[in-house]
């Protein structure tokens, strides 16, 4: 929406440029109160719940103000879409739901943790997640899991964007890549799988991904080491899996540009769970390096 010429993101831009930001183009991050015809009702970007709320009434005094012919889309509007990454969602693939906090003690304890956290989403199609079970079908079978897993994995996901936008990795990038998995049980038709794996991401000097959305303005100094446990049950007659858990823990050294880390400390402990997402419309959401994943069914911008 930010970017995109489909006649709905142009709506959205010009909206946006009259909000809390009052300028035109660059980050339109934050929550917007809107009609459906374009016109701002309010705006605001803030972590304080107490004004967000404040906004939205504001927001829906002056929507019971509109007019009913302002309620509505323009008659001229037209819901071609030209591109969105969501157009790629893989539907009967895998896709998992993670969130990202945080820790501040080492070991971690769940009743200290930062107060900021994300949320993060894998894609992955279904030829891709049936990779994650070992070829040979039988107890105690335990194999590497193939590179394009922990490419999408260690490349895209396991990083620091806690707090905020952050970079993803090259492939030079990643110096140590495991993930073992093994067949613990099998129980008619369902497989369970463990997994047990970790690595470690360096990026240091120059970006080497081209010119694109996320070239930085600035040489790259940071890292991330993982440690990584889960577990999934995979179902052979559904052909799906129908239990999907990985908790990661990391430690983070060094910031990047846009990832909110340079009022605080050069390195700290990340904690991460993904599970498997709901199929409903509101996890339909892409992945944030969609545009970068080494998938040739994401569909490109023409």
């Amino acid at each position: 929406m930010q970017g995109a010429q489909d006649k709905d993101a142009l709506m959205f831009q010009q909206m946006a440029d009259k909000g809390h930001y009052r300028k035109i183009g660059g980050s339109r991050q934050g929550i917007y109160i809107c009609s459906p015809s374009g016109i701002l009702l309010n705006s605001i970007n803030s972590l304080n719940p107490d004004d967000v709320l404040e906004v939205i009434q504001k927001g829906l005094d002056r929507w019971n103000e509109l007019p009913k012919k302002e309620r509505h889309l323009p008659k001229d509007f037209s819901k071609n879409i030209e591109h969105r990454w969501e157009a790629s969602y893989p539907k009967d693939g895998l896709i998992l739901k993670g969130e990202k906090a945080d820790l501040l003690t080492d070991p971690p304890k769940f009743s200290e943790r930062g107060d900021r956290w994300n949320m993060d989403y894998i894609w992955l199609n279904k030829a891709e997640a049936k990779q994650w079970v070992p070829q040979k079908i039988k107890e105690g079978e335990i194999q590497e899991c193939p590179a394009i897993i922990k490419d999408r994995l260690f490349r895209f996901h396991l990083v620091d964007n806690v707090r905020g936008q952050t970079l993803p990795f090259a492939p030079q990038d990643i110096k140590k890549s495991s993930l073992h998995i093994e067949i613990v049980e099998i129980r008619k038709s369902e497989i369970k799988i463990s997994i047990i794996g970790n690595s470690l991401a360096i990026a240091k000097g120059p970006w080497l991904l081209g010119e694109n959305d996320w070239t930085p303005t600035h040489d790259l100094d940071h890292s991330i080491e993982t440690n990584i446990l889960g577990n999934a049950v995979f179902n052979t007659k559904k052909d799906i899996f129908t239990n999907f858990e990985l908790v990661v823990l990391g430690k983070w050294i060094g910031k990047t540009q846009n990832n909110g880390r340079h009022f605080g400390p050069d390195s700290g402990h990340i904690g991460i769970i993904y599970n498997l997402a709901e199929n409903i419309h509101e996890n339909r959401i892409a992945p944030a390096f969609v545009d970068l994943y080494n998938a040739d069914w994401i569909a490109q911008p023409q």
